[in-house]
């Protein structure tokens, strides 16, 4: 085969341009820090590296419903511990309220402070987290708890009964995704964590006075109620504080995978810099040296000898 002079500069031209887009993309991957700057560089490895990130927005979303459940608890439980304090006190009231020796006054008075503790009370229940109301199951937009008051006799104003909003939708539970397949139930119900409470705390201040015959229905019901009360909403509370330590031990797990993905991703994705330097300079030589062989290769032309 005859072999021309354009056919060695062609070839030589082309040997050229393939070594300096191998110099370009060489450089384009320096600068950008991957290894892989287009899916046709390897399909299969940058399918993985997609699974990868799917699965760090995954376990990102999760930590963040996590931390929300953990506000959601904290601020019930601190409600709990609001509530057990207002009942502990109502039911010193009542052990005062009971002795049979206390004057009538005495017995109004602390029944106007038992009216106290009841708003309190329903104040707690209506408590909010991040503009959320925490015991208004799935309805968590208005107050689940309303107060209703009748005037007596001397113009004052008495709470005669406390409403639950909507009770089918604080019986519906609300519920946070914290893994694969796995849900956390975040909402208290009200009607179920205050149950009776509000009724007792009002039966309590009617019969206070009420008299002789309210005293007595004092020291052999309303203490007891409270009591009972108390002891339901540190049951609540217990249950709270197993939700919480739940979510922080998940918390804890899903950060550690995060950096775990994150070191993964870093290992398939990033370059070793210090690698690519040395085969970026390799390629560099490589096409300096074809330049330099080129030149040499290149056989001189009739118009050479004719200047």
């Amino acid at each position: 085969m005859r072999v021309t002079n354009q056919m060695i500069v062609t070839n030589s031209l082309n040997n050229l341009n393939r070594g300096l887009e191998r110099m370009h993309y060489l450089s384009h991957r320096l600068a950008a820090g991957k290894k892989l700057l287009v899916p046709s560089d390897d399909p299969i490895g940058t399918g993985n590296i997609m699974n990868m990130y799917r699965g760090l927005a995954e376990t990102r979303q999760y930590v963040t419903n996590a931390d929300y459940g953990i506000g959601i608890m904290q601020a019930a439980d601190g409600a709990f511990v609001n509530m057990t304090e207002t009942l502990q006190r109502a039911r010193e009231l009542a052990v005062y309220g009971a002795s049979s020796t206390l004057p009538q006054d005495s017995r109004e008075a602390l029944a106007k402070e038992v009216d106290e503790l009841l708003d309190h009370a329903v104040q707690i229940a209506n408590s909010t987290y991040t503009d959320v109301y925490i015991f208004g199951g799935q309805e968590v937009t208005k107050p689940p708890f309303t107060i209703i008051t009748e005037t007596d006799e001397e113009g004052n104003e008495i709470i005669v009964d406390v409403e639950m909003q909507d009770s089918s939708a604080a019986g519906t539970s609300i519920n946070i995704e914290i893994g694969p397949a796995s849900e956390l139930e975040i909402s208290i119900p009200g009607n179920k964590a205050f149950a009776d409470i509000f009724d007792r705390l009002i039966a309590l201040s009617g019969n206070l006075r009420s008299g002789e015959e309210g005293q007595i229905e004092v020291s052999e019901t309303s203490i007891g109620e409270l009591e009972d009360s108390i002891a339901q909403v540190l049951r609540y509370q217990a249950e709270i504080g197993a939700k919480t330590k739940r979510l922080e031990i998940t918390k804890s797990r899903l950060e550690e995978l995060d950096i775990n993905l994150q070191t993964l991703i870093s290992k398939t994705e990033d370059i070793d810099v210090a690698e690519s330097i040395m085969e970026y300079k390799m390629y560099e030589n490589a096409y300096r040296l074809a330049l330099d062989t080129t030149a040499r290769s290149v056989q001189p032309t009739l118009l050479d000898f004719l200047r």
